[in-house]
């Protein structure tokens, strides 16, 4: 950081010195230069926008967020994600291996089938 400060500082001073150095006709050359740029700048117009841009882009905003909302507010909830839910805290909270979970059609039919027999 002061390194950087410190860089800024000498080239700042060299460039002002530079500058006083500079001869007569280097400087009518900047100063014609630069009276030609404000000249150029103030004689074109300003560009206007066209006055129906805003509100098209407004009402365009308005009808994306009540779209969005209209969708939000009139989307019926699924009760399975709640369902869903219950059955995977079930599953944290048991003591049993999770293994055991990834065959329980297996031991549900097993204990199935004994009745059976």
């Amino acid at each position: 950081m002061e390194t950087e400060e410190k860089f800024l500082k000498d080239a700042k001073r060299a460039l002002d010195a530079a500058e006083k150095h500079l001869d007569a006709g280097t400087v009518a050359r900047l100063r014609a230069a630069r009276r030609e740029a404000i000249e150029q700048g103030l004689s074109k117009p300003a560009r206007a926008r066209p006055g129906w841009l805003l509100p098209v882009g407004g009402f365009a905003t308005a009808g994306i967020v009540l779209a969005v909302a209209g969708l939000l507010w009139f989307s019926a909830p699924n009760g399975n994600l709640m369902q869903a839910s219950l059955g995977d805290i079930e599953l944290l909270a048991a003591d049993e291996h999770p293994d055991f979970f990834t065959e329980l059609e297996f031991y549900e039919w097993l204990e199935g089938s004994e009745d059976a027999v």
